[in-house]
């Protein structure tokens, strides 16, 4: 996994653009590219500040982009959270949970995060059982922008 660069921009744009690929993601649903740019921008300047990251994650043999796996601020907090988006070619095939793992270890012993947060929408069963296979429990439902989000939480 490497932080994500502009040259990468290219190929994350194609993901975002799968079918179905932000379902679970509300707040990046019909965002334009242009947009979408923007806060991959942010994202990057967020890693070279040491305030957040957000991984390429690339298959082994072809170097074909799989996904991101983030560690980033809450909005409107200090709070951070750990997400992940893959490539429905990928999905399915442990590339999330062994990625985020890895980000997920950094972010506890390496960045010494504590409480490691995941927002996981309501439905979204894949990735609630990535966040539980990592050691994050659940807490509880709640709801912003009228969708049922349920939150998990690491706490050494």
């Amino acid at each position: 996994m490497e932080i994500i660069q502009p040259s990468d921009f290219d190929e994350i744009l194609e993901i975002f653009n799968e079918k179905d690929i932000f379902k679970y993601i509300s707040p990046l649903q019909n965002l334009s590219r242009v947009e979408h740019v923007l806060k991959l921008h942010r994202k990057v300047n967020e890693a070279k500040n040491k305030e957040g990251y957000i991984w390429a994650v690339r298959e082994k043999g072809t170097q074909e982009l799989v996904g991101l796996i983030n560690l980033n601020q809450l909005p409107d907090t200090n709070d951070i959270q750990i997400g992940w988006i893959l490539s429905s070619k990928f999905q399915g095939k442990g590339y999330a949970y062994e990625s985020a793992k890895v980000a997920f270890d950094y972010g506890v012993n390496d960045w010494k995060v504590n409480p490691i947060f995941a927002i996981v929408e309501d439905g979204n069963i894949p990735s609630e059982k990535i966040a539980l296979k990592l050691g994050l429990e659940f807490r509880h439902y709640f709801t912003q922008d009228d969708v049922k989000l349920k939150l998990f939480s690491y706490c050494k």
